[in-house]
């Protein structure tokens, strides 16, 4: 199932909060060796402060995550805005309540099948499908967010509309900002790549529109 976390129902996850953390900190990490902050196996930054939106892609007893990402308003603090600023184009402001970004986008490999290909994808696509909905019922327009070369080629696989923005060199590869329209339209779209997969598509467990 899917699980939709922000700060009024928080408590009531906290223990899948902390695995989403730990799955952080393994992806992030030890994997793809950023430079991020990890204490007792969990990797937070001082956005997790700003009351974000989790979904958690999460087994019907939540205790295993599957897969997270990390929802907030471009009218608040930002890794766009604090981090990445050379991937927006020139004179160019991104911030409305209509707009937010998403960040922290991970996948835990060993549950799905030790990465195999078509779980991982399937996995993203159920994220996505997710993100759309609760965008949707919340009157979010639009989704922001940095990747490399690898995730853009996954977001057009799982359906995904992108609209490259600009980009960055500065890491020794490229980093893309991208613009993720939100539609009825593409939600179908990604539904119906899941739906080519021959399986069920896990529920959202909690469908409150989001608080800006």
């Amino acid at each position: 199932m899917l699980v939709v976390v922000e700060d009024s129902n928080a408590h009531e996850y906290r223990e899948l909060l902390n695995e989403m953390f730990r799955l952080r900190a393994r992806v992030f990490k030890d994997r793809l060796e950023w430079d991020v902050k990890v204490e007792d196996g969990m990797e937070r930054d001082r956005y997790d402060d700003e009351g974000p939106v989790y979904l958690i892609y999460t087994d019907d007893e939540q205790r295993k995550v599957y897969g997270s990402l990390r929802l907030l308003p471009t009218t608040g603090p930002t890794l766009l805005t604090d981090f990445f600023a050379d991937t927006l184009p020139d004179a160019t402001r991104l911030a409305a309540p209509s707009i937010w970004e998403c960040t922290r986008f991970c996948l835990d490999e060993k549950l799905l099948d030790d990465g195999n290909r078509d779980e991982m994808i399937f996995a993203s696509g159920i994220l996505f499908a997710g993100l759309g909905e609760v965008a949707l019922q919340s009157g979010i327009e639009s989704i922001l967010g940095n990747f490399d070369a690898g995730m853009y080629r996954l977001y057009r696989r799982i359906g995904c509309q992108v609209d490259v923005l600009g980009v960055t060199h500065r890491y020794g590869r490229a980093v893309y900002l991208g613009l993720f329209p939100v539609s009825w339209q593409i939600l179908g779209r990604v539904k119906a790549k899941l739906r080519e997969a021959d399986r069920a598509a896990p529920l959202i467990a909690d469908r409150r529109p989001l608080a800006a």
